[in-house]
């Protein structure tokens, strides 16, 4: 997958992100974001049976569902 240059600004110090916390970052409801997950559009890491999302990994996501005004990938 391509490197972006999204930046998530609104929490700048954090590494991993709570499930709610990316589904308000991608605006999505948490039956959307499990989907995501579930089928490995979105990577997640578990610690202690807590699901969190890497920043890394939701920026990544976020620059790979870009599209130009012409419905293209960009």
């Amino acid at each position: 997958m391509k490197t972006s240059n999204y930046c998530i600004t609104e929490w700048p110090a954090k590494t991993l992100f709570t499930r709610q916390e990316t589904a308000q970052i991608l605006g999505v409801g948490l039956s959307t974001l499990d989907s995501l997950i579930s089928y490995s559009e979105l990577p997640r890491t578990i610690v202690h049976k807590r699901v969190l999302v890497h920043r890394k990994d939701l920026e990544n996501y976020i620059a790979a569902c870009r599209t130009t005004a012409f419905g293209g990938s960009k």
